[in-house]
């Protein structure tokens, strides 16, 4: 058994995959599928799928068809046009190699005994049944032949078919009913022109406006991982286009808990900075001013959770290790229901021609503000850390920078009494927004953040605005000190 959280890590860590709890396996094991199966999910389609490969490349075709047959019960997924496919590949080599030996050895084919010989022990056979009904039971002889026949129950009946698998891009916020209407009329369309094709549509969420409403071939098989919904329609044996909701519960939080995990691994790479290392356990980043690295830990949105575990057991809140090689693996979800998340660290990004704010990691955006800048473009472009979070900051003059600020060095973005000079350029080079604003704004703001202030922001720059925020702040926070009255700021204003 391999241990993650050992003192002394091993350089071969990093090439382990955690199945659950405190069990590792590698990929380069030959019996990683196998292992995949036994430990973690017997149904693996990609893993029956690769087993069945292996056994079709040794030559046990018995075997890679049991593997091949496996695949298919998990429907839809990546890997189930290419197990159909391999299992009729295999069928016609078996067949074509029986053809060949029947060409090679045609005596052997003529059977050892010769046709009269045959026919006689067919007619014997026939006799012998014919007398022990006769003689054997009062069953009618009607009856006794039903009896002594056996029929398969649950016989399987195949189809020759090809599947044609396409994608459909899908609007946001598109009903339920209009999604269903489309494929059926799509499935329909499609029909006409591949009759004996089985069609498979799978429906897909698109924040592209190029893309929604088209239909398309699958060509990218990744496409089917994040499907909303699935049409399947096969003319030649059924009539209806039978369409299937997945689960869209699954991911549906998915941003909030990328924008949580990245909010505390922006702290945590921000804390490793200035010690030298990450803190032994997660309290340290929720300290009094000037320690306050953040206001709280967020809640996992998927479980609606904060709690801290030392490794994955997938019963909600978050994972720490401060052992891990990188931000993605010292600070992730303990859900299995979330995806991977890359490490986007939080920054804030400012557009001067627009006087516009906004919070940002990765494609996703949680706070959009007006702000008022410095007179005669006092405000400076460039990058700057947030190097104090400050609540009631106390400056030269009373209430001058608002309820809160983050402190940038000579200039802060804060707080106003002034709300007449949002949207305008008033101050001595400080970036101002409304006392609300600020506030809302604070604690998503790791102390190490990063702020990009620019003339204008850059072409082609786009994000998607996350809803539903309240999920990630929990009921209960962690009292902190972060008012320093002791501490006087001056911040240019």
């Amino acid at each position: 058994m391999i241990r993650r959280n050992q003192r002394f890590r091993n350089h071969l860590d990093d090439n382990l995959i955690h199945l659950r709890k405190n069990l590792f396996i590698s990929p380069s094991d030959p019996m990683y599928y196998e292992k995949v199966i036994r430990y973690l999910d017997a149904t693996s389609p990609e893993a029956h799928y690769k087993i069945g490969q292996k056994f079709q490349k040794r030559g046990n075709f018995k075997r890679a068809i049991f593997h091949y047959k496996e695949v298919l019960r998990t429907y839809p997924s990546p890997f189930y046009s290419a197990a159909n496919r391999a299992i009729r590949d295999i069928e016609e080599e078996k067949a074509a190699h029986a053809m060949n030996l029947q060409q090679a050895f045609p005596e052997k084919a003529k059977g050892i005994l010769p046709p009269f010989m045959k026919t006689l022990l067919i007619v014997l056979l026939v006799l012998n049944l014919l007398l022990i009904v006769l003689f054997a039971g009062s069953n009618p002889l009607y009856k006794t032949i039903s009896t002594m026949k056996v029929w398969g129950a649950g016989s399987d009946i195949t189809y020759e078919t090809v599947d044609a698998p396409f994608v459909m891009y899908i609007a946001p916020e598109t009903e339920s009913q209009a999604i269903e209407t489309a494929l059926h009329k799509q499935a329909l369309e499609l029909a006409k022109e591949m009759p004996k094709t089985n069609i498979l549509i799978y429906g897909v969420i698109s924040q592209d406006n190029m893309a929604q409403g088209k239909t398309m071939l699958l060509r990218d098989e990744e496409l089917t991982k994040s499907a909303v919904v699935v049409a399947q329609y096969h003319p030649a044996t059924d009539e209806a286009v039978k369409i299937r909701f997945l689960n869209t519960e699954f991911g549906k939080h998915q941003p909030l808990s990328a924008f949580g995990a990245n909010l505390v691994r922006t702290a945590l790479e921000a804390y490793t900075k200035d010690h030298g290392s990450p803190p032994a356990r997660l309290d340290a980043l929720l300290q009094d001013y000037p320690n306050n690295y953040i206001s709280f830990i967020p809640l996992e949105a998927t479980t609606g959770s904060n709690s801290i575990s030392e490794a994955f057991t997938g019963d909600g809140g978050w994972v720490y290790s401060p052992d891990a090689a990188n931000p993605s693996q010292m600070f992730y979800a303990n859900s299995a229901d979330v995806q991977e998340i890359q490490y986007e660290p939080v920054h804030i990004e400012i557009n001067k021609k627009e006087h516009q704010l906004k919070l940002v990691s990765g494609d996703y955006i949680l706070w959009d503000k007006e702000i008022g800048l410095g007179a005669n473009d006092r405000t400076p472009q460039g990058q700057f850390l947030v190097k104090d979070r400050v609540q009631n900051p106390q400056g030269s003059r009373t209430q001058s920078y608002g309820e809160a600020g983050l402190g940038l060095g000579a200039i802060a973005l804060h707080g106003t009494y002034d709300e007449s000079s949002i949207g305008s350029d008033k101050s001595l080079g400080c970036v101002r927004l409304t006392n609300g604003d600020v506030q809302q704004l604070f604690p998503f703001v790791p102390k190490g953040a990063e702020v990009q202030i620019q003339a204008s922001t850059w072409a082609g720059a786009s994000h998607e605005q996350l809803k539903d925020i309240n999920l990630l702040i929990p009921a209960t926070r962690p009292t902190l000190d972060e008012s320093p009255e002791e501490v006087m700021f001056h911040w240019l204003g």
